[in-house]
């Protein structure tokens, strides 16, 4: 005698029962054919409930499979919003000490494109390639797009040489660079709206003017929008910039800082008018919210990026005597493009005191600057959502005296040492001095 258990559902409660089946080999070849049909209904059930277990066993398989997928781009980018719980600062690679978020709309280690447009702080300077090579290294994956309309795609060779360009100097990074313009300059597609009048300073000959927020602009580009060069006559349509920014996941802007350096070609770009800060403030308005609307016309997923305009220079020195005026034009700036919707305005602080631009060409950041502004910028994306993983900074107090710290080898948090404008996380993990650049002193 033996005996096989077959378990069988239990209709109310759904809990499985053992049900006894005897099986009892017979000594004569003869079967009992009363027996024979019971016995093919029992092994009928007992085919049915092997496959429904299997079938069962198939689908819980799939639900894992789907549920643990990894998620397509397009599905990134359009998942909901959801709270924004960022961990505890934890390192890269044991270099950089990070912070991450769930819900970004650029997960961490995602893949996006980026593109610049801005005067020369954007080809003079290194922050659009340290930005980039900062991306790289926090394992996102830059991807190129097609664009048509950049001047140029690494910094040029007014920029100084910085002690880490090697990690980022095989580095693509597209933008438009034009040297010596105004935001007005980036803002139009043609002259159609221009008026002649004669030029402050110039005896004979009209020229071209436009008004915006009420205030008579020229409409020739460069330095002084001297209307014997060559630049003066150039054009950058904003169509133009539209088409290529339309394909960046984040564009960075920052086309206006000559808005407010007037004052050192007698105001020629204003046809001879001294104006208060406070009224070129809504012409750079005007100017930078016509440029993000027609890139949202094209893209309206694009986020936009509007650096600050930072503070005067004294040699390598920051002005400290200006830089509440500084600071009350970048507000007034924030508060104009914050109308528009996916813009984030990043401010950044660089440290008294301490050698932070370019003698040549003067008043531009050094590759410390530089570094400050690249920080921030990741700092602002990812306080927006849009990036999922950043680099840690400190906060209040602590930002302030991390920023002005003095030597590097006393800073034992990485934290802090990423936010210190003269020093630098290196390849080790190691809080090491970060110089000015070659060629900025």
């Amino acid at each position: 005698m033996s005996t096989l258990v077959v378990v069988e559902p239990d209709v109310e409660g759904g809990v499985p029962s053992p049900t006894t089946v005897n099986s009892k080999l017979s000594s004569t070849p003869k079967e009992d054919s009363a027996n024979e049909p019971r016995s093919c209904c029992r092994w009928v059930r007992i085919l049915l409930i092997a496959g429904l277990t299997l079938a069962l066993v198939a689908i819980v398989v799939a639900l894992l499979v789907l549920c643990t997928r990894p998620k397509a781009k397009d599905e990134r980018r359009t998942e909901p919003h959801r709270e924004n719980h960022p961990v505890a600062p934890h390192y890269l690679d044991g270099r950089y000490a990070i912070v991450e978020q769930d819900g970004a709309r650029i997960p961490a280690g995602g893949e996006l494109s980026i593109y610049f447009v801005g005067g020369s702080n954007v080809a003079w300077q290194t922050w659009p390639d340290q930005l980039h090579g900062y991306l790289q290294r926090l394992e996102y994956t830059v991807a190129p797009q097609n664009y048509t309309h950049q001047d140029i795609a690494f910094k040029t060779e007014e920029a100084p040489i910085c002690d880490d360009e090697t990690e980022y100097s095989s580095l693509a990074t597209p933008r438009i660079a034009r040297p010596g313009w105004g935001s007005w300059g980036f803002a139009y597609d043609s002259m159609d709206d221009c008026v002649d009048a004669p030029l402050f300073g110039e005896t004979t000959g009209v020229y071209p003017f436009r008004k915006i927020a009420g205030r008579d602009v020229s409409c020739l580009n460069g330095w002084a929008c001297e209307p014997k060069k060559e630049q003066a006559h150039q054009m950058v349509r904003v169509s133009d910039i539209a088409e290529d920014a339309g394909m960046a996941d984040v564009v960075m802007l920052s086309t206006w800082v000559n808005d407010f350096k007037q004052q050192y070609c007698k105001y020629k770009c204003y046809n001879g008018t001294y104006l208060e800060q406070s009224e070129i403030a809504p012409i750079t308005i005007a100017n930078i919210r016509r440029v993000i609307q027609a890139i949202h016309v094209v893209n309206p997923n694009t986020f936009v990026v509007v650096m600050a305009l930072y503070s005067d220079a004294k040699k390598s020195l920051v002005v400290e005597d200006t830089l509440d005026e500084i600071a009350a034009i970048n507000t007034l700036v924030e508060a104009g493009v914050a109308q528009e919707p996916n813009t984030a305005f990043v401010d950044f602080a660089l440290a008294p005191g301490q050698d932070m631009f370019q003698i040549t060409p003067a008043g531009h950041p050094n590759c410390r600057g530089d570094r400050l502004m690249a920080t921030q910028v990741i700092n602002k994306l990812f306080e927006r959502r849009v990036l999922g993983r950043a680099l840690s900074l400190p906060t209040g107090k602590n930002a302030t005296e991390c920023l002005n710290a003095a030597s590097c080898r006393d800073i034992d948090d990485k934290v802090c040492c990423q936010a210190a404008a003269s020093c630098r996380v290196d390849p080790a993990g190691a809080c090491v001095d970060y110089s000015a650049g070659v060629g900025a002193l």
